[in-house]
């Protein structure tokens, strides 16, 4: 099988660490990988076959500039989002991780443009993919609500933990009074609802760490809750040290309001810090049978109660064998192979 995979996507959030989870765990004697990006960012890959394009793939250049003679050297392409570059005249199989444009337009999108563009690409995405994985249960059945004509196509390919998380020796870390956020600042994550409880904790009883830009922080709040030398934002962290604030934290808090799948609460869990997370759909089905804290969503009250709790020992049980990029790239790569002429 000669199958061609959108990698501009590395060194972005999210997707990218999607991305690179699939990288990491191919076997290039098995098939023929045509990588698509930066070939600074694609070097380590071995046996991989580099076509150079470092556009951004979230641009409408790079919705349109795509290498067309991937139509010719390639079965198939596989894009880890929902953006599907246009020319492209092979199978397309794509991954959905949420569809919060369509679940939550108000807060996710800049206007009624912005809005029918993104539900375009969406439903563009669900009719040329020959076969969708979706990251969670949850993801799916928004898929079958929004597009049910193409529900067919989805499967739920749950996605994890990266190797870099799996190997990561967190023996000579000690814990610290510090509560730790990870992610972007977007108001569906929640962060006010975690910042008005860290307010409701006892001075000085713990610093609350924001791993992310302070630029661009949450539209509408008020700048006075984040002066206070308890509250810290640390900017973007390479992939060490945002392991090793997660695993000498006393929590991670995600205070979601939405998401499709929800990682760092699964990561912190693989490095011994106890999770509060909200009590969202997707978070019970990832994480019912986990050894996390729910809160009430959008309730810092509540949030702020069960901060005030000791944390309890965490310790990696058999989750890490359910959900790790190995086996969602055996499984993605069975469903293409199922489809491939």
């Amino acid at each position: 099988m000669k199958l061609a995979i959108d990698c501009r996507y590395l060194g972005k959030s999210g997707i990218g660490r999607v991305c690179r989870g699939i990288l990491d765990n191919l076997d290039y004697a098995e098939n023929e990988y045509y990588l698509v990006g930066d070939p600074d960012k694609l070097a380590g890959y071995v046996g991989a076959r580099i076509i150079p394009d470092r556009s951004d793939p979230f641009s409408p250049k790079g919705i349109a500039s795509f290498p067309k003679e991937i139509n010719k050297l390639c079965d198939g392409v596989l894009i880890p989002n929902f953006i599907i570059p246009f020319g492209l005249k092979i199978p397309v199989y794509t991954v959905v991780h949420d569809l919060i444009f369509l679940d939550l337009p108000d807060i996710t999108t800049k206007g009624r443009t912005d809005y029918l563009i993104k539900k375009t690409l969406l439903a563009r995405c669900m009719k040329k993919s020959v076969k969708t994985a979706c990251v969670s249960a949850f993801t799916k059945s928004r898929c079958e609500h929004f597009f049910p004509k193409y529900a067919q196509k989805c499967f739920v390919d749950y996605i994890g933990l990266s190797d870099d998380v799996l190997n990561f020796d967190v023996s000579g870390i000690r814990k610290t009074n510090s509560i730790v956020y990870v992610g972007n600042v977007k108001p569906h994550k929640g962060l006010k609802t975690l910042v008005d409880a860290f307010h409701m904790l006892p001075k000085g009883s713990y610093k609350l760490k924001i791993i992310g830009e302070r630029e661009g922080f949450l539209v509408g709040m008020d700048e006075r809750c984040l002066r206070s030398d308890d509250v810290m934002f640390t900017g973007r962290l390479d992939d060490d040290e945002l392991l090793c604030e997660i695993a000498s934290a006393s929590y991670l808090v995600q205070p979601s309001l939405y998401e499709g799948f929800g990682l760092p609460p699964l990561e912190a869990l693989c490095l011994g810090t106890q999770p509060i997370i909200s009590d969202i759909p997707v978070f019970r089905e990832v994480y019912g049978d986990l050894p996390v804290e729910f809160f009430r969503c959008g309730d810092a009250e509540d949030l702020s109660k069960r901060l005030m709790k000791a944390p309890g020992r965490v310790e990696r049980s058999d989750f890490v064998k359910k959900y790790n990029y190995d086996s969602f790239t055996k499984r993605i790569l069975k469903e293409i192979s199922h489809t491939v002429q």
